[in-house]
């Protein structure tokens, strides 16, 4: 599962966290990230080690402004399905365990080069019917690149990354390394930035990395392509957050839609606005495709918001949000045309406390309230419901793969996923999450083999250094 928005928005207010790049980040804080590639630890240089780890998160080699960074990983989530069986026949139980490990250097040559390097492993284990491609690999090289800086002053700067890395660009919910996977997602490419203390400037292009079962096996997928650029600023209404633009371009040689299987080229423009304040706080995005599949026209569109509101005068600091996403579906399978969204290579926004269903051909409805327990408790519940955009095309997963076509039931609606999840920050490095939800299934359904519905559980401890 992955952590639902509204929770994220209310554990991000309790901690000391911003910014996407080392360039940016504010000195002194000892901030340990999900990408560890934007920490900066260089104020330990002339700071007291308070921290148990902080002897590797600054390793001096002798030279100043060249030094070494250590940093990791470890996650356990044991997670569990129990899919209600039809009268009189048993229920299908998956019970498993899925184990991530990230171990990192971070090698300082100077203020203006470095080499950072990332290895990652993921394990399931136990009973799991149908294994994603993101659950299980062996140990690879998730992140190797170098980056080169050039400061023009305090608040300018313009760099270069090239290799192996996560890459952000736009709005998180078209490009991201979706941190909620077993197995993180990586590219090969390069990143060019330009910073300001208004503005970020960021071109790409890089093909992603595939993941085998193997050792140090994962290599670029020549047929998955992509580039784009991306301007952003500090949004206007708030102080925090961000007002951003951006074209991404894609071509992969083989996607399955409903329609057919085929070539896609596609080109998208995004454009996103974000922002928190003492009570309420906003996220939305509208994107606009447009391209070829199989040589067809294609063209399609989505439409995502989050609107939140913070009580904050009142016990446990209440935030009731509202989430609304719609993203276009095929229209007639049988027509060359397809109108069916590519969500390119998104994190789970848009899958509510599961992470069951991927973006496209989908509109869901998620009203949410979490509330700050303690100052490192959070709890939150949300209830999203799915409808199919368009009857003419099918259910898709996060990962793009059709879960159903759209001749296997009537009626748009899917069901009902209300869930709870508990967030509980123990130390700076230590953090437990649990969860349970309950999928209640919609007319379109009523054929299948959840129709009776299905229980969901995980339990989630993670540790950072």
């Amino acid at each position: 599962m992955h952590l639902p928005m509204g929770v994220a928005l209310s554990v991000l207010s309790l901690l000391a966290a911003g910014g996407e790049t080392q360039a940016q980040q504010a000195p002194n804080v000892r901030a340990y990230r999900p990408n560890p590639a934007e920490e900066d630890w260089s104020f330990l240089r002339q700071s007291s080690k308070t921290d148990f780890w902080d002897p590797l998160k600054y390793i001096s080699l002798g030279r100043e402004d060249c030094y070494l960074t250590l940093s990791g990983e470890i996650r356990f989530r044991p997670e569990g399905f129990r899919i209600r069986g039809p009268e009189g026949s048993p229920s299908l139980i998956d019970t498993y365990l899925l184990q991530r490990y990230l171990f990192g250097a971070d090698l300082h040559l100077s203020r203006r080069f470095r080499i950072f390097t990332e290895v990652q492993s993921g394990i399931v284990s136990g009973k799991l019917q149908s294994p994603r491609p993101t659950d299980r690999n062996s140990v690879d090289l998730h992140q190797g690149f170098f980056e080169w800086r050039r400061p023009f002053n305090e608040k300018r700067v313009f760099g270069i990354r090239a290799g192996r890395q996560e890459v952000t660009i736009g709005s998180s919910r078209l490009i991201s390394a979706s941190a909620g996977m077993n197995v993180k997602r990586s590219f090969d490419g390069a990143v060019l930035y330009y910073l300001t203390d208004s503005w970020r400037f960021h071109a790409v292009a890089a093909k992603l990395v595939s993941i085998s079962k193997g050792v140090f096996d994962d290599a670029p997928d020549h047929a998955q392509t992509f580039w784009g650029v991306a301007a952003s600023r500090k949004s206007f209404l708030f102080k925090q957050g961000e007002f951003a633009v951006s074209y991404l371009g894609v071509d992969r040689a083989q996607i399955t839609y409903a329609q057919a299987r085929g070539r896609d080229q596609r080109h998208t423009v995004g454009v996103k606005w974000s922002g928190s304040g003492t009570r309420g706080d906003l996220n939305y995005d509208a994107i606009l495709q447009w391209g070829a599949f199989n040589g067809a026209p294609v063209r399609a569109w989505a439409f995502s918001t989050e609107t939140g509101y913070r009580f904050v005068n009142t016990l446990w600091k209440p935030r009731i949000s509202l989430r609304a996403d719609i993203a276009s579906g095929d229209k007639d399978a049988t027509a060359a045309n397809l109108q069916s969204f590519n969500p390119l290579f998104p994190g789970n926004s848009y899958a509510g406390a599961v992470g069951l269903f991927g973006p496209t051909n989908l509109t869901d409805l998620t009203p949410g309230v979490t509330a700050v327990l303690t100052r490192s408790l959070v709890l939150g519940f949300e209830a999203p419901s799915y409808w199919r955009t368009s009857s003419g095309d099918g259910l898709y997963a996060t990962d793009q793969r059709v879960l159903l076509l759209p001749t296997i039931g009537q009626g748009k609606y899917v069901g009902t996923n209300p869930g709870i999840v508990a967030i509980w920050h123990a130390t700076a490095h230590l953090q437990f999450q649990g969860a349970i939800s309950r999928f209640l299934p919609g007319r379109f359904l009523e054929k299948t083999f959840v129709a009776n519905g299905f229980g969901f559980y995980s339990i989630t401890a993670l540790y950072r250094f």
